[in-house]
């Protein structure tokens, strides 16, 4: 190994520190290759990678270009849509989501006490997927 990085450096005889110069240019050489930068200026790769990251939060929120506080909102607004699907209602209230799991879970419109245990041990015992 000591010999091919003394190669690497145009050397003859490898000394210590050789291998980190040869890792840190090839670094920086990726780093050009992915910006298309020249020549290497320190920060290239976090600039890059931040403006990558906004480029596709923007095309996930469906705008040209970024914004801080974007992802959030979009995210706020997809899972609204989302529960409104779920619950068929047009407005969400604390619990919607929650009765609508136990009203397709029992297949009942209106829950009454037991009807969850009902419905487990009707699955358990029966051996039949539980409807009543």
């Amino acid at each position: 190994v000591k010999d091919e990085v003394a190669k690497m450096r145009e050397k003859d005889e490898y000394e210590l520190g050789d291998f980190s110069v040869v890792l840190d240019d090839t670094v920086k050489q990726m780093v050009c290759e992915m910006t298309g930068n020249e020549e290497y200026q320190f920060g290239d790769l976090s600039n890059e990678i931040d403006q990558r990251v906004k480029s596709s939060v923007a095309q996930f929120c469906g705008k040209d270009e970024y914004q801080v506080g974007d992802l959030s909102v979009e995210l706020a607004k997809r899972t609204k849509a989302g529960v409104l699907k779920y619950t068929g209602k047009d407005d969400y209230q604390f619990g919607d989501v929650t009765k609508q799991a136990i009203k397709n879970f029992t297949g009942k419109e209106e829950y009454q006490f037991g009807d969850v245990t009902k419905k487990l041990m009707g699955n358990l015992f029966s051996g039949k997927n539980g409807k009543n």
